[in-house]
């Protein structure tokens, strides 16, 4: 997933000014890029699954449903686009999620709010093409 975000941002023209290491678990904002005087920070998340991505624990099955994992990566997510907002208010941000029920159905419920503090959020199909929601 953060691959596809960074590819279509660098495809589009923005330099990107950091990647969060996602093997290492790497903390912080996931992408931070410019392009102008536009900065944005961009917390990308990726596909809940029943199964572990990490091939070392691949064969295990995970013990949360990948809609309640959704939950909860939607709630991280959020709550670190706020933290990037009150730390850094010129920058814009940004939550980038792949097509997944759960995430468009809480996205339906907290875009209002979102709006009015000025967090966008991104959609990544699995072709990798990337759309903001407006």
């Amino acid at each position: 997933m953060q691959a596809m975000v960074v590819t279509h941002l660098a495809t589009h023209g923005w330099q990107i000014l950091s990647v969060a290491d996602t093997a290492s678990r790497a903390h912080g904002t996931d992408i931070v890029a410019n392009k102008g005087s536009e900065r944005i920070g961009v917390e990308v998340k990726g596909f809940p699954s029943k199964r572990y991505a990490d091939p070392a624990r691949a064969q295990e099955k995970k013990p949360t449903q990948p809609s309640t994992q959704a939950r909860t990566w939607y709630a991280n997510a959020l709550l670190s686009a706020l933290r990037l907002k009150s730390r850094q208010p010129s920058l814009t941000a940004v939550m980038a999620f792949p097509e997944f029920v759960t995430y468009r159905s809480l996205y339906a419920d907290t875009k209002p709010c979102l709006d009015q503090i000025g967090v966008k959020v991104w959609w990544v199909s699995e072709d990798g093409a990337v759309t903001a929601d407006e």
